[in-house]
């Protein structure tokens, strides 16, 4: 028989895992600190990467090829090629063991499709909406900023500015996977935090929990350390950073998997978001701050750091956007961009929603947080930036805009920048910043989740300082260094090796070695 299975964490890792020990015979537990199920996912847009899916008709070649070109610096390449080669076999586990359907996202593109091996679209899906019991649905984390509108345009088009303004389709995908658990026999628990694993002389046996002790194989999923601020400051170099996603992603696997002696990788790196932070906005009772996501991309609107000056194409995925927020300038000794401002135009204004905000009339009133000024001298003054600097950038900026060109970083010239834009302008990302008043908000640097943790074999075991597996402890998603290094695929590209990995480590952990 194989043996109890506990994982500790409800995200989509926790959840794949969960299940796929479950179908291979194992008694799951699943204990969730927070009171409701889902973590970071469930607040996300629910879109998965998965090379090798259903709907993707390209050369399964190319995705090697491309993941290979995308990946950077504390790199697993051998898992990589893992995850490209067992992601099509999880998708369609995942369909076999839960209400769970995929439907496909045929124009949405890598985020680096320019790049050998990269796709115009057909690796990147989401569930299909769906209705689940309310005894089920009743326990899935919700999000904020949730608009529940419809997630398509008006052309039928859906596209990230669709996602993070329509349904959270994350909660479709843990409400989906929970369903199956509980079909499957599992036993869920919210409002219960882990506080050490057990260990014996034979490895990691068990948790402990307040005045209980569980017994079994370990499965760490709690997601990253990004809520953490001692581990913030000690492992990411960018000061200032905002953590996102749910307050409970403050590291308590880390900390865990350091205290039974695991190696450590990828630990400076995290899925990096430009954020706006809404005065109020709180998630479980606690500070919330928003991704930045489209508005950056959409005509009339630029990124400005606090010399005045642009540094980035605006329209390049959130992680690359975030990167280039940590540039580190050695003359004034700072880094300019984090934070940094995001400055547009009237026309943007009554044309595009701004994080919470939908687009404005004339004499509509504005909150605090959004900078106004009748002209760009009066908002460079507010935001306390040069303001010849400012006026400066806006003209050459417009310069190339009017003729659909950014003559500095390129922006509108990769197929992500265009796909992201407006489709219905005269330049999906590029028009000239021209009519007062001018507007800004402040942008700062956000952290999604982190992508440094134990390091893992391709079955999700935890390996010692050495390399050595430590037995009876298994990690996937944000709990565990990322195969990726710096690189983010596509969009999906954090819930899809989370899905893999855990599916991974859950097979592992229930005996059967995680294989096919």
């Amino acid at each position: 028989m194989a043996p109890p299975v506990v994982v500790v964490g409800s995200g989509a890792a926790g959840l794949a895992a969960a299940l796929a020990a479950a179908h291979a015979g194992a008694d799951v537990l699943v204990l969730e600190a927070a009171d409701a199920i889902g973590g970071t996912t469930a607040i996300s847009g629910g879109v998965v990467w998965a090379p090798g899916n259903a709907f993707d008709d390209s050369d399964p070649a190319d995705a090697h090829t491309y993941v290979q070109a995308v990946a950077h610096g504390d790199v697993d390449r051998a898992a990589l090629d893992t995850f490209v080669d067992d992601a099509g076999r999880v998708m369609a586990a995942i369909e076999d063991r839960t209400p769970l359907r995929w439907a496909p996202l045929p124009g949405w593109p890598d985020y680096h499709s320019e790049f050998p091996g990269g796709s115009d679209g057909g690796r990147s899906v989401w569930p299909t909406p769906m209705t689940l019991p309310a005894a089920v649905a009743e326990r899935v984390q919700h999000a904020p900023d949730s608009r529940g509108r419809p997630a398509t345009d008006a052309d039928g088009a859906i596209t990230d500015a669709m996602v993070f303004r329509g349904p959270v389709r994350g909660q479709a995908l843990v409400g989906g996977l929970l369903a199956g658990l509980i079909v499957a026999g599992a036993e869920i628990r919210t409002g219960a935090r882990v506080h050490r694993l057990h260990r014996s002389d034979s490895g990691i046996d068990g948790v402990q929990l307040a005045g209980e002790r569980i017994e079994g194989r370990v499965i760490l999923t709690t997601g990253g350390f990004q809520h953490d601020p001692v581990l913030r400051s000690t492992f990411l170099a960018a000061p200032g950073v905002v953590p996102l996603g749910t307050p409970d992603c403050n590291g308590a696997g880390l900390r865990m998997a350091m205290a039974a002696g695991s190696g450590l990788g990828n630990m400076t790196e995290g899925w990096w978001m430009p954020a706006l932070t809404i005065p109020g906005e709180q998630l479980n009772d606690k500070a919330y701050s928003r991704p930045l996501h489209s508005e950056r991309a959409q005509p009339g609107s630029i990124l400005v750091d606090r010399h005045g000056e642009r540094f980035v194409d605006e329209a390049q995925n959130y992680c690359d956007v975030g990167r280039a927020m940590q540039r580190f300038d050695a003359g004034s000794y700072s880094y300019p961009a984090s934070p940094c401002w995001m400055v547009f135009d009237a026309g943007y204004r009554s044309r595009y929603p701004v994080g919470p905000l939908d687009p404005a009339e004339p004499g509509d009133r504005e909150p605090e947080w959004l900078f106004r000024a009748d002209d760009l001298t009066g908002l460079a003054e507010q935001l306390q930036i040069p303001s010849a600097a400012l006026a400066a950038t806006v003209d050459r900026f417009n310069a190339g805009a009017v003729k659909g060109e950014d003559l500095d970083f390129g922006r509108g010239s990769r197929p992500y920048d265009r796909w992201i834009g407006d489709p219905r302008a005269p330049h999906p990302t590029l028009a000239p910043l021209v009519d007062g008043p001018f507007f800004a908000i402040r942008v700062d640097l956000g952290c999604m989740g982190t992508k440094g943790g134990p390091r893992t074999d391709d079955r999700g075991r935890v390996l010692d300082i050495g390399g050595r597996t430590l037995p009876g402890l298994y990690a996937a998603g944000n709990a565990a260094a990322s195969a990726f290094g710096i690189g983010v695929a596509a969009g999906g590209g954090t819930i899809g090796p989370a899905l893999v990995f855990g599916d991974r480590a859950g097979g592992a952990a229930a005996g059967d070695g995680g294989s096919a």
